[in-house]
């Protein structure tokens, strides 16, 4: 288990004042906002690698997205 703590009077406010005291709605929200931060980082792995004239086909990177996100 992981235990974050919030030492910023303002964020602590801001996420009180969005889902109370919820801490299950909290864990969602930071669970969504870690995948989206890995799929940004993993779409810029792939412009490097494009740009290096690694591409691959189509059909192979859906396969792999499918296979990373479900």
């Amino acid at each position: 288990m992981l235990n974050i703590e919030i030492d910023k009077p303002e964020l602590e406010a801001s996420l009180q004042q969005l889902f109370g005291n919820n801490q299950q709605s909290i864990a969602s929200a930071f669970a969504e906002f870690g995948q989206q931060r890995k799929i940004k980082q993993d779409i810029g792995v792939s412009i490097t690698q494009l740009a290096a004239g690694e591409g691959l086909s189509l059909q192979q990177v859906m396969k792999d997205i499918r296979r990373k996100y479900e």
